[in-house]
C-alpha cells in the first residue's frame, strides 16, 4: 500500500501549523504580572542578627534570608572599607546565572533591561543614588512556557544605614519571564 501525497493545500497548512509550533516553544507567553515599583530593605550579610533577609530573590520579589534560602539573586554586604557591596550569588558559590550590571542612568530612565553585560561573579560597590540592573537565575516557576527563562528588575538605593547595617532599594521586577520592559504597567516587551 502507498501512502498519498499531500496535496498543495493539505502540505501548507501542514507546514503553517509546525511553523506556529515551533514558533511558540521560544515566543514569550502574555504578560500577567503588572509592573509596580516597591521598596526593600536589605541587612548586611555579616554584622547582622542571622534572622535579618540579606539577599534579594527577583524570581519571586522578595527579601529573603541566606540561612533559610539559597534560592536568591542577589545579596549586600559591607567590605572591610566599608563600602556597601551588592554580590550576586556567583560570588558566594551558588547559582551563576543571575547577574548585575551598573547603570549611569536614573531609576526611571532605565526603561527597558539589556540583553548582554551583566556580571555573575563580581561584586558591585554601590552608594545612595546608585541605579542598578538584575538579570535573574532562569527559573521555571510561574512561566507558562516549556523553557525557562530569567527575569529582569533595576533598583536604585535609596537609603544606606551603617549603624543598623541595612540598604534600602527602590526597585521594579518584571515578573513576565523573559520581559525586559521596566516601566510600571503590564508590560508589551
Amino acid at each position: 500500500m502507498h501512502a498519498r501525497p499531500l496535496s498543495g493545500l493539505g502540505f501548507a497548512s501542514g507546514a503553517l501549523i509546525l511553523l506556529a509550533a515551533c514558533s511558540s516553544s521560544t515566543s514569550l507567553a502574555p504578560a500577567q504580572f503588572a509592573n509596580v515599583v516597591d521598596t526593600t530593605t536589605l541587612y548586611a550579610l555579616t554584622g547582622t542578627p542571622i534572622g535579618t533577609p540579606s539577599a534579594f530573590d527577583g524570581v519571586s520579589a522578595l527579601a529573603v534570608r541566606t540561612d533559610l534560602n539559597q534560592a536568591f539573586d542577589f545579596a549586600v554586604d559591607i567590605d572591610a572599607s566599608g563600602a556597601w557591596e551588592v554580590r550576586p550569588a556567583g560570588t558566594m558559590g551558588f547559582i551563576e546565572e543571575a547577574g548585575l550590571l551598573t547603570s549611569t542612568l536614573t531609576f526611571d530612565g532605565v526603561t527597558s533591561a539589556p540583553t548582554e553585560g551583566y556580571v555573575p561573579d563580581t561584586a558591585r560597590v554601590v552608594t545612595l543614588g546608585s541605579v542598578f540592573i538584575l538579570r535573574t537565575r532562569n527559573s521555571s516557576q510561574q512561566c507558562t512556557i516549556s523553557s525557562t527563562l530569567p527575569r529582569y528588575g533595576k533598583f536604585h538605593v535609596i537609603g544606606v544605614d551603617p549603624a543598623a547595617r541595612t540598604l534600602t532599594l527602590e526597585y521594579l521586577m518584571n515578573l513576565n519571564c523573559g520581559y525586559r520592559q521596566l516601566t510600571t504597567g503590564i508590560p508589551d516587551a
